[in-house]
């Protein structure tokens, strides 16, 4: 399953208020952690295929970023309905892994 990418602060608006667990990974082309975990975050596409991953250009989306308080990449950060249900910062995947998992079985 494909990422979702996010071109603009009203995308990431609407996408994050629909009832669907999101996992929006803020990256950059320059960063070496990001190209690092991302052969991994194709699998977990798969792994938990009842979750929506999107990815933002933490360069070309300085709104989204800032709005998000996002300070270092990668951050990862599970939304749903609207609310915020957690972040991991850096490419730390079994982190992720954990955080998705307590995100899932709050659904």
């Amino acid at each position: 399953m494909p990422f979702t990418e996010v071109y603009g602060a009203e995308q990431f608006r609407d996408m994050a208020n629909e009832p669907v667990l999101t996992v929006v990974c803020f990256s950059a082309v320059w960063c070496g952690p990001c190209k690092t975990i991302e052969r991994d975050l194709d699998r977990l596409t798969y792994e938990f295929s009842n979750v929506r991953f999107a990815k933002v250009d933490a360069d070309s989306n300085a709104e989204i970023v800032s709005k998000c308080r996002v300070m270092q990449l990668p951050t990862f950060m599970l939304v749903k309905a609207g609310q915020m249900l957690g972040y991991v910062i850096g490419a730390d995947l079994m982190q992720l892994k954990t955080k998705i998992r307590e995100a899932a079985s709050k659904s």
